[in-house]
């Protein structure tokens, strides 16, 4: 079979199968090669674009979950003038679209339009954020008053929401955790969001960008124009922004309104470019994680290594509160359909099921996973009760699934994909051992993650074996709570797998043991309390200081309310 009748087949959100049926279906006869995801996206865009110049084939098939929600629809067609195939094929299960070289004449003035548009918003996104700087300098540190909600929660993106994973779960469990503890709040978002207070949705700009990063930039502006108008009627006490790339709406609100801002920093949106997720326009993104800084009253940050680094930059202490995540017990509990989902997919009562939820990423240690599971299946007989559950999907998927697929066929290793938040449980409920693989990160630094998953394997009362890493280790108690391993190390992982496989005594004692210290440090409820009492709220009084977590002294006062000084 020549070149010329290969299909290059790149996924970026979807499943890869249906890609390929896609494929085979389009392109009849033609040899498909699966482009991996991982090295695309690690790489800079003039390495993509040598990738690029090397494909020589039938066709790029581009493959996504929804057309609709293609955050560069127009850039993904010009590959056409790249490549050596004869198209580009743009696909989701519905529909698709085709651009090759011929096709894209009549895409320049729309091209050019998108292109001038997002040099205007770079140029002025800019030129406002260095004049927002020198207000900051200028102005007054805003101070909360009573208002119609005690917390307007922003989400200024259209983007984060959409698939299930720790964001989303942050999200709803703090605003759980919120309506528990009985304050007001409302969420403005730029997505749809099911939680128990109002949601204002606030749409996108028709307008077409070429680059998302543009995109990103000038979703802020209309975030601040629509929330802005919408917060004047309803005020809030404080608004509270969960940190993300290219943010800056929180930041002008607050001196806007004159209402303080709280910042959930889960993390440096400069070093997760750097080293896991690449962008263009790298200092726009430097300059609003700066401005987002600077304007905060409050920074909550999910881990120790987070407040150092916040400090290392001259953050007073006293404007940092150290808040892991959390988990609703009420929802994660033993018992909750478990054994009916093992009958569902084919598991004996007597297997030993392991399983592994999450995103399918670089820090979740999917590749010591894969070695362990490896490992441990290859020195076993088919006969033998270890199963592997592998719950989720993400950017090394099919890494993953490729070098497992023989004992998938088996039936010993199911991967079941992306699945509701709300369908974990379940999935929990039906395994004997849970894992937690996290692996250091690839500069050294210290591990600043706070996994939602760890809390609620916690909760579901399972034996658990994890990472012996920075708030891991501080939340788990080795032998008590869980088995703690060396992180990286899939040997130990496998030590410890099979001691617990071997043990039902010690996994029944260890979930016992985590459930009970999920309910009295961990809860969403808890978690809110610390913010809502850290923002002067004297109607709610501190509770017990969390598992990797550093007391942050007394809560202040109303007439002191968030911290007085602003980073300068």
């Amino acid at each position: 079979m020549n070149r010329q009748s290969k299909v290059f087949v790149l996924v970026l959100a979807g499943r890869e199968r249906d890609a390929l049926v896609f494929a085979q279906r389009r392109f009849p006869a033609r040899e498909t090669v699966i482009l991996p995801k991982a090295e695309w996206r690690e790489g800079n865009w003039k390495g993509q674009v040598r990738k690029l110049r090397q494909l020589k084939g039938e066709a790029l098939l581009i493959y996504t979950d929804s057309l609709q929600s293609l955050r560069e629809p127009m850039l993904l067609k010009w590959t056409a003038l790249v490549h050596q195939c004869r198209e580009t094929v743009i696909a989701d299960s519905s529909g698709f679209l085709v651009s090759s070289k011929g096709g894209l004449i009549g895409l320049l003035p729309r091209s050019f339009m998108a292109a001038l548009a997002d040099v205007i918003v770079l140029a002025f996104a800019w030129m406002g954020l260095q004049l927002f700087q020198v207000w900051l300098k200028l102005g007054h540190e805003p101070e909360a008053r009573v208002g119609l909600f005690d917390i307007a929660f922003l989400y200024p993106s259209q983007a984060g929401l959409d698939t299930p994973g720790g964001a989303l779960t942050h999200v709803t469990g703090f605003l759980s955790g919120v309506a528990q503890e009985g304050a007001r709040s409302a969420v403005f978002s730029g997505q749809p969001l099911e939680t128990a207070c109002d949601v204002f949705k606030i749409s996108g700009s028709s307008c077409v960008h070429l680059f998302r990063e543009a995109a990103n930039l000038s979703y802020n502006i209309r975030f601040i124009a629509a929330a802005g108008k919408l917060l004047a009627q309803k005020r809030a006490r404080v608004l509270y922004q969960r940190h993300g790339r290219f943010l800056f709406a929180g930041a002008v609100l607050s001196r806007l309104l004159g209402i303080p801002l709280v910042l959930e920093y889960n993390a440096s949106e400069n070093w997760v470019a750097e080293y896991w997720d690449p962008v263009r326009f790298s200092p726009w993104l430097k300059l609003c994680e700066k401005l987002s800084i600077r304007s905060a009253s409050l920074i909550v940050v999910v881990s120790n290594p987070l407040k150092q680094e916040l400090l290392e930059i001259g953050v007073p202490e006293e404007r940092i509160l150290v808040n892991p995540n959390a988990v609703d017990p009420e929802w994660f509990h033993p018992q909750c359909g478990g054994a009916e989902l093992r009958q569902d997919l084919g598991l004996p009562s007597e297997d030993i099921v392991v399983c592994f939820v999450g995103t399918f990423s670089y820090w979740h240690g999917v590749g010591v996973l894969q070695q362990a599971i490896l490992s441990l299946l290859e020195n076993t007989p088919k006969a033998s009760p270890l199963k592997f559950l592998l719950v989720g999907d993400g950017l090394l998927a099919p890494q993953l699934r490729g070098a497992l697929d023989p004992y998938a066929r088996q039936g010993r290793v199911i991967f079941t994909g992306a699945i509701p938040h709300r369908s974990v449980r379940t999935y929990l409920d039906a395994a004997d051992i849970l894992v937690s693989p996290h692996v250091p990160m690839p500069d050294g630094s210290p591990f600043f993650g706070s996994p939602t998953k760890l809390f609620e394997y916690m909760a579901m009362g399972k034996a658990i074996a994890a990472s012996a890493l920075d708030q891991i280790a501080d939340v788990l108690e080795h032998d008590r709570t869980a088995l703690l391993v060396k992180p990286g190390d899939s040997s130990e992982l496998v030590r410890a797998i099979q001691r617990l496989a071997e043990d039902a005594q010690l996994r029944t004692e260890l979930g016992r043991n985590a459930r009970e210290a999920a309910l009295a440090r961990h809860t969403w409820r808890q978690n809110a309390r610390r913010v809502l009492v850290h923002c002067g709220d004297s109607r709610r009084t501190p509770n017990e200081t969390p598992s990797g977590a550093v007391a942050a002294g007394p809560a202040p006062s109303r007439s002191t309310n968030l911290a007085e000084q602003n980073l300068r």
